[in-house]
C-alpha cells in the first residue's frame, strides 16, 4: 500500500466520520425539537383541562339557575324583586340605598 493510498483512505475515513456526526447531529436536533414541542403541547393541554373544569362548573351553575327560573315560584319572585309588584292588599315597602339617604337636619 502506497503512502498516497493511505492518505486517501484516512481522508475517506475522516469524511465518513464527519458525515456520521452530521447525521447524528441532525437527528439529535430533531429529537430536541420534538421534546420542546411535546412540552408545549403538555402546557397547552394543562391550560385546556383547567378551562374545561371551569366550563363544567359554569355549566352546572347555569343548569341550577335554569331549574330555579323554571320553578313555579320564580314568576312571583321576579315580580316582587325586580318588577316592584305586590299582591292586592299588600303595601309595598321601599328601602332606599344608603348612598341615596340624606343626612337628617337638626
Amino acid at each position: 500500500m502506497s503512502r498516497e493510498s493511505g492518505r486517501v483512505q484516512q481522508w475517506l475515513l475522516l469524511g465518513g466520520i464527519l458525515a456520521v456526526l452530521a447525521v447524528v447531529s441532525l437527528i439529535g436536533h430533531g429529537v430536541w425539537q420534538q421534546i420542546l414541542h411535546l412540552q408545549q403541547l403538555r402546557a397547552t393541554e394543562a391550560q385546556l383541562q383547567a378551562q374545561i373544569r371551569y366550563e363544567q362548573e359554569r355549566q352546572q351553575q347555569l343548569k341550577q339557575e335554569l331549574q330555579h327560573v323554571l320553578s313555579p315560584d320564580y314568576p312571583e319572585e321576579w315580580a316582587r324583586r325586580y318588577g316592584g309588584m305586590v299582591r292586592p292588599g299588600e303595601i309595598p315597602v321601599i328601602v332606599p340605598d344608603s348612598a341615596e339617604m340624606l343626612p337628617a337636619s337638626p
